[in-house]
C-alpha cells in the first residue's frame, strides 16, 4: 500500500496495468518455448476480459505467418464462450493449454502488444454500469463468439476490425467501462458486416466468370 498524505491514512495502490504484466512475463521467459497456459497463468488473475484483449491483440496486427490469424483466433473464441456462460472460472481446454510457443516470436511479439495496450488503457475509465453487468456481460460474450470466429476466417485483412472489437470489449470488461465495450462491439459488428459483403461480392464475381467460362 501507498500513503496518501491528505487522507492520513494508506491507499490502495493502482493495479498493475495489463500492457505491464504483458511486457514483464515476456522479459521473463527463459526457456526456447512457452506454453499457452503459462501465458494465461501470467495473467489469468486479471480474468476472461484481459485474456480476450490479449490473445485478440495479434490479429488486430499484421500477421507475421501467413494465415497465422486462424490458430490465434481460437483462444479468443473458446474465452468468449466462457464469457457467454458466465463462468467464473476460466477453463483451458488441454490441448490449448499445452500449445507451445517460441520464445523468440514471444518476445518480438510483447512490445508491440504491450504498446497498443497502454495506449487503450490511458482512455479507459468505469462507466456505463448497466453494459457491464452480469446479464450485459453475457450478451456480450455472445457477440464475442460472432467477431472470434470472423476472426478466425483465412481472409487477409478481413479479421482486423472483428479482432479490434474484441480488443475493447475484453480492456473495456477489465475497467468496467461500459462505452469500451459498447464500441468495441459496433466496430467488430461493422467489420464483420463488411466482411460478409465482400465474401458475397467476390461469390457472385466468381459465379458470373464461371457462367461466361460455361457460355
Amino acid at each position: 500500500m501507498s500513503y496518501d498524505a491528505s487522507l492520513g491514512m494508506k491507499a490502495n495502490p493502482r493495479p498493475t496495468r495489463t500492457s505491464d504484466l504483458v511486457r514483464e512475463f515476456a522479459d521473463s521467459v527463459t526457456a526456447d518455448r512457452v506454453t499457452v497456459g503459462e501465458i494465461v497463468a501470467a495473467v489469468g488473475d486479471r480474468g476472461l476480459g484481459m485474456l480476450l484483449a490479449v490473445f485478440a491483440l495479434p490479429n488486430v496486427l499484421p500477421s507475421l505467418v501467413f494465415f497465422g490469424n486462424v490458430l490465434t483466433g481460437v483462444p479468443p473464441f473458446i474465452f468468449a464462450v466462457q464469457l457467454a456462460l458466465g463462468l467464473d472460472v476460466l477453463i483451458l481446454p488441454r490441448f490449448i493449454a499445452k500449445r507451445r510457443v517460441s520464445t523468440v516470436i514471444l518476445k518480438a511479439i510483447a512490445p508491440r502488444v504491450a504498446t497498443l495496450l497502454s495506449w487503450f488503457e490511458r482512455l479507459l475509465t468505469p462507466r456505463l454500469s448497466w453494459v457491464t453487468g452480469p446479464r450485459a456481460e453475457r450478451v456480450f460474450g455472445v457477440i464475442s463468439m460472432v467477431l472470434a470466429l470472423v476472426s478466425i476466417l483465412p481472409v487477409p485483412f478481413g479479421h482486423q476490425l472483428p479482432a479490434l472489437g474484441l480488443v475493447l470489449i475484453g480492456l473495456g470488461l477489465i475497467e468496467r467501462d461500459g462505452l469500451a465495450i459498447l464500441a468495441g462491439a459496433i466496430i467488430g459488428l461493422i467489420g464483420t458486416t463488411g466482411l460478409v459483403f465482400v465474401i458475397l461480392g467476390l461469390a457472385r464475381g466468381f459465379e458470373f466468370l464461371m457462367h461466361i467460362h460455361a457460355a
